[in-house]
């Protein structure tokens, strides 16, 4: 499927992934065609390979770009800060979502664990129990809770590791824009 088809298939459901993280209909919609335009500029280029997923991302990124845009603004018609004496102690809008693609990861981590890893996961790690509690109540040895729990924090830290890189391929090449 070419770029302008998935674009064409997929416009509005772009523009409202846009619109969710931005709240206006309007840039959202301005977002979704400039991403559309890079990714086909991208593709032009033959710099990398287009998907939609690539689309989603390249949308993403404008539309954080845009908060980011719009909080400079915010703040510079406010004035300083300090003389209004305003904390900002909560997280940003960018590590709030950066925390939702992590959990995330590992939710897509723990879809690919077998079934048995994946009990002795939730077990120890929701239900808190003692791995010699999970060996009893499962009937496996004591080593064997270990080796699940093992492979099954593997796969979490790798997807996490996969997320935090690409995170930080992003924000290089949003760097490398600016």
């Amino acid at each position: 499927m070419s770029l302008l088809d998935i674009y064409r298939a997929r416009r509005k459901l772009l523009e409202r992934y846009v619109q969710r993280l931005l709240g206006n209909a309007d840039e959202a919609a301005e977002v979704s065609q400039e991403a559309f335009l890079r990714v086909y500029a991208a593709e032009l280029g033959e710099q990398t390979p287009v998907s939609e997923a690539l689309l989603y991302t390249v949308a993403r990124n404008l539309a954080l770009t845009e908060l980011r845009k719009r909080i400079a603004r915010a703040t510079d018609a406010v004035g300083e800060w300090d003389d209004l004496r305003v904390e900002d102690t909560g997280p940003s809008v960018e590590t709030l979502i950066q925390q939702r693609q992590r959990v995330a990861a590992v939710e897509a981590a723990m879809e690919r664990m077998a079934p048995k890893c994946l009990e002795v996961f939730r077990m120890r790690k929701v239900d808190n129990l003692s791995h010699a509690e999970i060996a009893r109540r499962l009937d496996i040895s004591p080593k064997t809770v270990e080796r699940h729990i093992t492979r099954a924090l593997q796969l979490c830290h790798e997807a996490m590791a996969e997320h935090d890189g690409e995170f930080q391929q992003q924000q290089r090449r949003e760097g490398q824009r600016r």
